[in-house]
């Protein structure tokens, strides 16, 4: 039981680790795309929010992509150390349906923090919340099949 609770606090804090870097890099382009289209267009004010809406979007859809991809090397990873594939694939599953959900809370919750005056039209983290939710369940089914796997060719 020791190793199966370590092994999903390890996956838990991978995902957590990477939300936050993602959070800062989601900021850091959210506010660089907000000054480049609407602070300094200079009177661009059409087409700036737009833009920033959609690079939002994009923004949140890779945070989406990277769950089951960070799921499936934390669960062969996770997966070698367990030599039965039924405990790798309940900690693989639950580390993974977890940390991707503070992964992409916190990534995504960044990001709308970088939201200023001139971004409208990017999402809030209310209309990010259902999509966010339902794409934890690709994660966590990935995450625990790669883990068991890996479990059993072990």
């Amino acid at each position: 039981m020791k190793k199966t609770l370590q092994s999903v606090g390890f996956i838990i804090s991978v995902f957590t680790l990477l939300g936050i870097a993602l959070g800062v890099l989601a900021f850091i382009s959210g506010s660089w795309a907000q000054s480049q289209l609407v602070t300094d267009a200079g009177g661009a004010t059409d087409f700036g929010p737009v833009f920033i809406g959609i690079a939002y979007l994009q923004t949140a859809v890779i945070i989406f992509f990277l769950g089951p991809i960070i799921a499936s090397f934390a669960g062969g990873l996770l997966g070698s150390v367990f030599s039965s594939p039924k405990t790798a694939l309940f900690a693989g599953g639950v580390g993974s349906l977890v940390g991707y959900y503070l992964m992409s809370v916190i990534a995504v919750g960044v990001l709308v923090l970088s939201k200023g005056s001139g971004a409208e039209q990017a999402f809030s983290f209310g209309q990010v919340l259902f999509p966010l939710v339902v794409s934890g369940i690709p994660t966590a089914i990935i995450g625990s099949l790669i883990s068991a796997l890996s479990a059993a060719v072990n």
